[in-house]
């Protein structure tokens, strides 16, 4: 039988395409058309959430995430954010603990506990303590000699050697340049770019964190680490406004077979995207994804939403 027509909206980018979701779903709630918990928001790849996610954060409106992991929360993203955090302040702790040996780099568990009891010693953090190791390298004689063997002590300084490095980059590079300067230099990239088609998503999305640093491209270097940092701190702590059955559902084409909607908003029908670049030489792959784009498609009941842009962000780069 006939029904509501399928509507189709042009933003102007990815920003702008997150803005009209979250407005839209806003107003079918305040007009009693569906409850919140009845719309869906599907795309074609994990990354596609974080402006969804920043989005509904900004407004206040709760969300839930089906069989994701919030963008902010995602390992990768994790990862790298620290190593920016440690950048920005090399007596970070935690971020320190979590980068170490990330990716693997020889300082195993026992050397990093090393480490830390020597840094307590010597009354400074575990950063201090690496500066303290370099000077005892160096030939400088110190109060308490570093406890380590040798392969440990060189492990110990071509980590302390990488952050030097990075510090010194800090206040000279644009923040995209020091994002990245810090996956080469670290060996992140390589490390996330395994040849999986895991290894693709997880790369999706640090791409995804890149464009973000992109925002403060034209901030002075001295200035734009700090600022993105304090951003990234107010989106990624609002822990009220997620998992609630009750609000929207955000997942991807994948994860939708079998769920049906009353409202599904299909975003991000750029080429590229929908269909995904790795299916454009492939005849097989690209069949599949005209078969994930009809179950988006099918999974609304009442009212399909296609969402494409004039100009977007794509893995990185302006399409």
């Amino acid at each position: 039988g006939g029904g509501m027509e399928l509507e189709v909206v042009e933003a102007y980018d990815e920003q702008d395409e997150a803005r009209f979701v979250v407005s839209e779903i806003a107003r079918l709630e305040a007009e009693a058309e569906v409850l919140p918990g009845q719309c869906a928001v599907m795309y074609r790849t994990n990354a596609q959430s974080r402006v969804l996610e920043e989005e509904f954060i900004r407004r206040g409106m709760k969300y839930r995430l089906v069989r994701g992991t919030r963008f902010y929360e995602r390992k990768e993203v994790k990862d790298v954010i620290a190593y920016l955090r440690l950048v920005h302040n090399p007596h970070d702790s935690v971020s320190m603990a979590r980068v170490i040996n990330t990716p693997t780099r020889g300082i195993g568990a026992r050397t990093v506990a090393s480490l830390e009891g020597w840094a307590f010693k010597l009354e400074t953090s575990v950063f201090g303590a690496l500066l303290e190791l370099q000077r005892e390298a160096d030939g400088a004689s110190l109060p308490l000699p570093s406890p380590f063997s040798a392969r440990a002590r060189q492990a110990l300084l071509r980590f302390s050697g990488l952050l030097t490095t990075l510090i010194a980059a800090r206040d000279e590079l644009t923040l995209p340049e020091l994002f990245d300067l810090t996956l080469a230099r670290s060996g992140y990239r390589d490390f996330v770019r395994d040849g999986t088609r895991e290894g693709d998503e997880r790369w999706e999305n640090l791409l995804e964190l890149r464009g973000v640093t992109q925002e403060y491209a034209s901030v002075d270097p001295s200035e734009s680490l700090f600022l993105f940092l304090e951003a990234v701190a107010l989106v990624s702590d609002v822990d009220s406004l997620t998992d609630d059955d009750r609000g929207p559902a955000l997942l991807t084409l994948h994860a939708a077979k079998g769920l049906e909607f009353r409202v599904v908003f299909l975003i991000g029908l750029d080429e590229g995207l929908v269909p995904h670049n790795r299916s454009m030489d492939d005849v097989e792959a690209m069949e599949e994804e005209r078969r994930l784009c009809y179950v988006g498609v099918t999974r609304a009941m009442d009212h399909l939403y296609l969402l494409h842009t004039f100009r977007r962000t794509i893995f990185g780069t302006n399409e």
